[in-house]
């Protein structure tokens, strides 16, 4: 049971349904592709200076730590190399048995006539004693 051809169904709707979906589809992409550009463009720019800059913040750190660990280096390498000299350094202690008990001793120097006096850091050098001085002196 064939039908004639004037009562089949066309299907010329769905096509030219599609044809029209396509060229809406078109119509909006020629419409909006420049703007989905240019928000790409600008999304790659930030995201390219955002990259730079930590580029660079991560140099400056490298090159900061080196630069310490090299002068750390350089400050042992210095104390290692420095001689340590030790020089002799006169007793305080002397013979108080036949010191008299009424006259008192000196608190700067202890009796001994000499006090260190602080040259640098570590070094020390030995001279007569300010307040034992001018007693000595006077006779």
């Amino acid at each position: 049971m064939c039908r004639p051809s004037c009562c089949k169904q066309s299907n010329e709707g769905v096509g030219i349904t599609a044809v029209a979906v396509i060229a809406a589809g078109a119509v909006v992409a020629v419409k909006i592709g420049p703007v989905v550009a240019r928000i790409t463009h600008l999304v790659v720019e930030v995201l390219t200076i955002i990259m730079l800059t930590a580029a660079s913040a991560l140099v400056c750190i490298v090159l900061a730590w080196l630069t310490v660990r090299i002068v750390q280096w350089r400050i042992r390498q210095h104390h290692v190399r420095r001689p340590v000299i030790l020089r002799s350094v006169p007793s305080g202690s002397r013979d108080h048995a036949g010191l008299e008990d009424d006259k008192p001793g000196c608190l700067a120097c202890g009796d001994t006539g000499t006090v260190l006096r602080a040259i640098g850091s570590s070094r020390y050098q030995a001279q007569p004693c300010p307040a034992c001085e001018p007693a000595t002196r006077a006779g």
